[in-house]
């Protein structure tokens, strides 16, 4: 046990470590590279997963096959065993296009769902949400459904969560391009948990939009649009969004464009407090987006890296794998932080589904002896 008399000469070296560590050695950015994972039992597509600390699994609740049915099977990952497990739990509407919302309300941690594909191909409006402590799910009643309409679905729009609410904007139903942002809070009562901020429609309808947050402002990244013929058209356009204004609304302008058209892949945001870096280079992840490229029809394993303070994209290190509409999820193990990427479309067939997962290892520059410190 370190005593109060040692906590100044300790935390000194520790920082000058952390320091050394910080500045890294000379080269090229983002040296690490995305590493082939264990393969899942099931093959989905158009599907999400959260990691739940208190047990270090990572669930997901189902996804679309490759005949175009869905599953409702929540399964399990364990980072550390690389296991999957069928929980035999299934949700109460099994869906595709749809995000898992990490949010507390007056039961707990859920996994919130909203709207999403059944496996009729219908619009769903219901939302549900996953308990991963108990291993049980709940379906809101009607009047918490999402409030869209025969013109207006979040399905595969931007999905993020920011101080415990949900922010959804766009959607597709396979015709209509929904422009609306809601927020839906979980500690709302009953009936009254969905707010549409109506001044902030993004300026483009779509969906298949990238969500990050960071530094307390959402970005809608990319997504996809009606080509004119029948199909869709990736975007280059990214808007973000400071939901702390008296009446927020989607700036185009402030923030730059993707280097390419993208959609129907995941983000990643970081604060500039975060202590991730790349494993190999040391360049620090703070004020940083990773995204995913994805892109409709036939997927690239493309990546980029958004830097807040220049307000520029760049090429980080491409996946292993081309695939859009996956799971992803940050696994925060202290031993083994990582970004991690589930299943999607691989382009090796006509909406061909693959079980392949890969990581992209990072390094925490804060060491465990300093986050489990305490003096007595």
């Amino acid at each position: 046990m370190i005593r109060k008399r040692d906590t100044a000469a300790v935390i000194g070296a520790v920082l000058l470590a952390v320091g050394a560590w910080a500045a890294g050695p000379a080269g090229p950015e983002w040296a690490g590279t995305w590493q082939s994972g264990p393969v899942a039992p099931y093959s989905w597509a158009r599907h999400d997963g959260a990691f739940y600390t208190p047990t270090g699994l990572v669930y997901f609740l189902g996804g679309r096959l490759s005949d175009g049915t869905t599953d409702g099977s929540v399964y399990t990952f364990n980072p550390a065993t690389s296991a999957y497990t069928d929980t035999a739990v299934d949700m109460p509407i099994p869906i595709s296009n749809y995000t898992v919302h990490v949010l507390t309300d007056a039961t707990g941690t859920g996994f919130y769902t909203f709207c999403g594909r059944d496996n009729a191909g219908t619009q769903n409006f219901v939302t549900q949400v996953y308990y991963p402590a108990t291993g049980t799910t709940a379906q809101l009643t009607a009047a918490d459904n999402y409030p869209g309409d025969a013109t207006h679905t979040c399905s595969g729009g931007l999905s993020v969560v920011f101080n415990n609410k949900a922010y959804l904007a766009g959607g597709f139903d396979g015709i209509n391009f929904n422009p609306w942002t809601y927020v839906f809070d979980p500690m709302a009562a009953a009936g009254s948990r969905w707010t549409r901020l109506t001044g902030a429609d993004l300026a483009t309808p779509r969906a298949y939009i990238m969500g990050a947050v960071v530094d307390g402002l959402i970005y809608a990244i990319g997504g996809a649009n009606s080509d004119g013929a029948g199909g869709l058209a990736n975007l280059a356009i990214v808007e973000r969004l400071d939901p702390a204004v008296g009446t927020p609304s989607w700036n185009d302008a402030a923030v730059a464009d993707l280097p390419a058209g993208c959609s129907s892949s995941r983000a990643w945001g970081f604060n500039a407090s975060s202590t991730y870096q790349d494993p190999v280079d040391h360049t620090p992840l703070a004020s940083k987006i990773i995204s995913g490229c994805g892109v409709w029809s036939t997927p690239v394993n493309n990546v980029y890296v958004y830097t807040v303070a220049s307000n520029t994209w760049a090429a980080f290190p491409a996946m292993v794998v081309t695939r859009r509409d996956i799971a992803a999820e940050l696994i925060p193990l202290a031993s083994a932080p990582a970004l991690w990427v589930w299943g999607g479309y691989d382009g090796s067939g006509a909406n061909a589904t693959t079980n392949t997962c890969e990581h992209f290892p990072l390094f925490d520059t804060v060491p465990v002896e300093l986050q489990t410190f305490t003096a007595d």
